[in-house]
């Protein structure tokens, strides 16, 4: 009997506490931009610049919330190439614990590429390594103990599509809190979210998604759909601000001017993931709404100024000196 207690207390001991588990759509992005789009027909043109760095939703969320003094941890898989070493290591210095994190040798890292005229985007990805976590990872989570759980990327990661609703519902027992930012849906379909949004705490689309999921062409149509399946919803507007659909009230807000001035937008990726890391961040922290927002848009615009998501990300000494 002492032996199996002291066994116990030992597994005990290695059950890691975090802020934030999520798991990760975790990918290499080439950032391409120039005032050009691509012609074929073997067609050369020049392009302004490009970047290679950290990329997918959720690892531009964590790597920000990371920054600003957050525990966060993420799951996933990456192939054994250059790619995934860089994307671990730049994690892991950015404060991620990435230590769960598979390397696989029998298929590479996921690919983003992003080409970026005129303040818009295309993008293509090569899913691979992520294609590979399927439903067997929701065992892998009971190594870690968490008070957040953040779902990204929901409509890539389609080997989890069966067992979410489960697995939320076992996280809801722990008294653990659920946010959810979908991502676009490359099928278009969208009706599978509706499923889980009863069980999430805080939906955190943007607006193309949220008109897209509710087949509205009303922002504020869109949110009161929504409000009636997830009691907290926040809708990302891009350089309209933010609105939020909470308690049956709709609350505006536009982006504080300070924030604006002299802004140069260099590219726009990742910019929802870090409103989300900013919002949350504040939120588990138990700050008024009005803070919240206040610091996702900070996190947001500040990731403008560079290419990629994660250059320009918010430091907590930053933050410490406002």
């Amino acid at each position: 009997m002492k032996v199996q207690k002291v066994k116990k207390l030992i597994k005990m001991k290695e059950v890691k506490k975090f802020d934030v588990v999520s798991i990760a759509d975790l990918c290499i992005d080439i950032i391409v931009t120039g005032s050009v789009k691509p012609i074929y027909g073997q067609v050369e043109q020049l392009v302004d610049n490009y970047s290679i760095d950290v990329g997918g939703s959720v690892s531009i969320f964590a790597s920000q919330f990371a920054k600003l003094g957050g525990q966060v941890c993420l799951f996933g898989k990456v192939g054994n190439d250059i790619q995934g070493k860089i994307i671990l290591e730049r994690l892991a210095l950015a404060g991620v614990d990435v230590s769960f994190v598979e390397v696989c040798s029998n298929t590479s890292t996921a690919m983003g590429l992003n080409l970026s005229c005129n303040n818009d985007r295309a993008l293509l990805a090569c899913l691979e390594a992520i294609d590979l976590i399927d439903n067997g990872i929701f065992k892998q989570l009971l190594s870690v103990k968490t008070r957040h759980w953040h779902i990204g990327s929901y409509f890539l990661l389609k080997g989890l599509a069966g067992g979410w609703s489960h697995w939320i519902k076992e996280c809801k027992k722990e008294k653990i809190s659920i946010s959810l930012d979908t991502n676009w849906d490359p099928e278009e379909s969208w009706d599978s979210i509706l499923e889980i949004l009863p069980l999430v705490d805080i939906f955190l689309p943007n607006e193309a998604e949220a008109l897209s999921i509710t087949r509205q062409d009303d922002i504020l149509k869109a949110g009161d759909i929504l409000a009636t399946y997830c009691p907290f919803v926040v809708i990302k507007c891009g350089e309209n601000g933010a609105v939020v659909f909470t308690n049956n009230e709709v609350t505006e807000y536009p982006i504080p001017e300070r924030f604006l001035l002299n802004l140069q937008i260099l590219d726009t990726t990742g910019a929802g993931d870090n409103f989300d890391a900013g919002f949350l961040f504040n939120w588990l922290q138990d700050e008024k709404l009005s803070t919240c927002i206040e610091l996702a848009f900070e996190c947001a615009i500040s990731s403008l100024k560079a290419l990629g998501g994660v250059q320009m990300q918010v430091l907590q000494k930053q933050i410490a000196n406002d």
